[in-house]
C-alpha cells in the first residue's frame, strides 16, 4: 500500500473508487481493515480513503498520547489525499479526532459523520468508566498488556441487552482487536491532550459550520448517549441517528445501515441554509 509522509511518520493508506471523497477515521484498537465490510459499498459512487492512524497497522510509530498529533495527521490526509472538501466519518476515538480537526479547519470538510465519539469522556466519566480505567491499569502494571486491552474492549463494546461485542465476535475479529495493546494503553495514560479531547470545547464543536451527523448504536452503553446529549443541547442543528441492534462496533454490527446513514448524511442540505 502507498504511504503518506507526515511529521515523524509514514501513514499507510488505501483509496478505492472514484467521485467525491469520503475519509474514514478508525478508532482505538483497530486499523484501516476495520472498514473492509463497508468500503466497497461506499465506493460505488465515491472515492473512499482509509488510513492507519500512526501507531496502528502499517503506520509504524511509538504509541501516541497527545491526540493533537492524530489531528494533524488527519489534516494531512485531507489536504494531500482528499484534496477537496470531504465527507469525514470518524468512529469512536477517530470521531474525537474528526471533531477536533473540524473545529479548527472546517474548510476541509463537506460533511461530518461521527460514530459514538467519547467526547469529553474523562470530564463526564461515571463509575463504570473509572472502574474500567483502574482495572485496565492494574493489569498493565502486572505485566499483562493483552488482558488490560481486553478490559477496554469488553467495556467499550458493552451491550444494553447483556454481554459485549468483543466476546460475541468470532475469534478472527477478536484477534484483530487484540493486536494493539501498546497504543491503546498509552491512550489511557493521563495526558492534557489525550484521547477524550478534553482540550476541544463543546462550544467549538457546536459552532462548526459544516453539517454534522452523530450516530449511536441502539445497544451501546448509555454513557455514549449521555456524551452525545451534552453536545446536542448546544448544537440545535445536530442530526442524530440511532441504529437499532448495533453496539459500539456499529459498522461491524450493522454494515448496511451504517452505509445507508453515511450516504444519507452526504445528501442532506445544510440545515443552516434552510429558511426558518
Amino acid at each position: 500500500m502507498p504511504k503518506l509522509r507526515v511529521d515523524g511518520a509514514l501513514l499507510n493508506y488505501q483509496i478505492v473508487g472514484s467521485g467525491s471523497p469520503i475519509v474514514l477515521v478508525h478508532g482505538s484498537a483497530t486499523d484501516l481493515s476495520t472498514w473492509d465490510g463497508v468500503v466497497d459499498d461506499l465506493a460505488v459512487h465515491h472515492r473512499v480513503i482509509t488510513y492507519d492512524r500512526r501507531g496502528y497497522g502499517e503506520s509504524t510509530h511509538p504509541p501516541v498520547r497527545d491526540h493533537r498529533i492524530h489531528a494533524r495527521d488527519l489534516e494531512a490526509v485531507l489536504e494531500h489525499l482528499a484534496i477537496i472538501p470531504a465527507t469525514v466519518v470518524g468512529w469512536s476515538s477517530g470521531g474525537n479526532v474528526t471533531l477536533a480537526v473540524a473545529a479548527s479547519r472546517p474548510e476541509l470538510f463537506q460533511t461530518i459523520v461521527v460514530v459514538e465519539p467519547p467526547f469529553h469522556g474523562l470530564r463526564h466519566s461515571n463509575r463504570s468508566v473509572l472502574a474500567t480505567a483502574l482495572k485496565l491499569k492494574l493489569r498493565q502494571l502486572q505485566g499483562r498488556p493483552v488482558e488490560a486491552l481486553e478490559v477496554f474492549l469488553r467495556f467499550g463494546s458493552t451491550l444494553r441487552s447483556g454481554g459485549n461485542g468483543y466476546d460475541l465476535a468470532d475469534e478472527a475479529e477478536r484477534e484483530k482487536l487484540r493486536a494493539y495493546p501498546g497504543p491503546v494503553l498509552a491512550e489511557w495514560d493521563p495526558h492534557p491532550f489525550g484521547v477524550m479531547h478534553e482540550h476541544v470545547s463543546t462550544a467549538a464543536v457546536a459552532a462548526i459550520a459544516t453539517p454534522l451527523t452523530w450516530i449511536l448504536g441502539g445497544q451501546s452503553l448509555p454513557w455514549m448517549a449521555t456524551l452525545h446529549a451534552r453536545v446536542a443541547r448546544r448544537r440545535t442543528t445536530l442530526r442524530t441517528v440511532v441504529i437499532p441492534g448495533a453496539g459500539h462496533l456499529v459498522h461491524l454490527d450493522r454494515p448496511a445501515d451504517f452505509v445507508r446513514e453515511v450516504t444519507t448524511a452526504m445528501s442532506l442540505p445544510d440545515p443552516d441554509s434552510l429558511p426558518t
